[in-house]
């Protein structure tokens, strides 16, 4: 890219090539041809089919500018014009930040309504990131958060995987992340300790309802003797919380979390006498669950 420069580098970089494939038959040349070239941002203008700039999308690209991970900008030369296809919110990123050239990929031969199907279907073939490769991603990249939570998961005889029916193996990765970030690392690492301990071997109680709700209970009242009384009670608990969904409504996470830790404390109170020293509080009767 250049800033503040009007002289363009050499175009051409990238051409479409007519090598054969290895069986030796020859490729038939596509309609559309693709080259990467230096443009001026002044020369690019935005597609009729273009969705609306977001103000703020702009300005968090500013604000966190990195050109190596901007990429390249998608445009149709067409009639003599450039007509921007992906990059809207770049592109103006750019303009702000004082660029006056852009590395982009450059389609001709293209209608108008081809660059409206190519905006509409350019993110079919695109696979997204899954959390379990961000946070793979952040290990390797010294995340000090990926790298935290990874210490607790090991301490714990825990790692993240795709799995989703493993005990020892957790799927919820984001979920990981949001005990960690709204109750801390030792909540993080108290909770993975008395589900280990409590529930070894049984693959719901590392979904994500259950981390949830035994976080929400630890924070709450803090490890207390929870194996010893939930220890064999598991499917109880988990068939309560199920019912009360179905009775109440799937809420969001939060109120999720709350129903399950208020059904962890109905179990851990019952054999206790009602004015017994040994109960714990009920969350507030506005959030019971059944």
């Amino acid at each position: 890219m250049q800033k503040n420069k009007e002289k363009k580098p050499s175009k051409k970089i990238l051409t479409d090539s007519n090598a054969t494939k290895n069986t030796g038959d020859p490729i038939v040349p596509k309609h559309t041809t693709q080259k990467v070239e230096y443009i001026a941002l002044n020369l690019i203008e935005p597609g009729i089919y273009q969705r609306q700039t977001i103000p703020s999308v702009v300005t968090g690209i500013v604000k966190h500018f990195d050109e190596a991970r901007l990429g390249m900008l998608i445009a149709s030369s067409r009639d003599g014009k450039f007509y921007l296809i992906d990059g809207a919110h770049r592109l103006s990123a750019l303009r702000t930040l004082g660029y006056t050239h852009a590395l982009c990929i450059v389609l001709t031969n293209m209608t108008c309504v081809d660059e409206a199907n190519f905006f509409r279907n350019q993110d079919k073939n695109k696979r997204f990131l899954k959390p379990i490769d961000l946070f793979n991603a952040g290990l390797v990249a010294n995340d000090e958060q990926c790298l935290k939570i990874n210490e607790i998961l090991k301490s714990n005889g825990f790692q993240v995987s795709k799995a989703r029916n493993r005990f020892s193996e957790i799927a919820a990765v984001n979920t990981l992340f949001e005990i960690y970030n709204e109750y801390g690392h030792r909540v993080l690492d108290d909770t993975l300790r008395i589900i280990a301990k409590t529930w070894h071997g049984l693959s719901k109680a590392t979904q994500s309802e259950c981390l949830l709700g035994v976080a929400e209970f630890v924070n709450r009242y803090g490890m207390v003797d929870f194996s010893e009384r939930l220890c064999s009670k598991f499917t109880t608990i988990w068939n309560h919380y199920t019912e009360a969904l179905q009775m109440r409504g799937v809420g969001g996470s939060r109120s999720n979390r709350k129903k399950f830790c208020r059904v962890l404390v109905e179990h851990y109170n019952k054999g206790f006498p009602n004015k017994s020293k040994g109960r714990l509080k009920l969350i507030g009767e506005e959030e019971a669950v059944a």
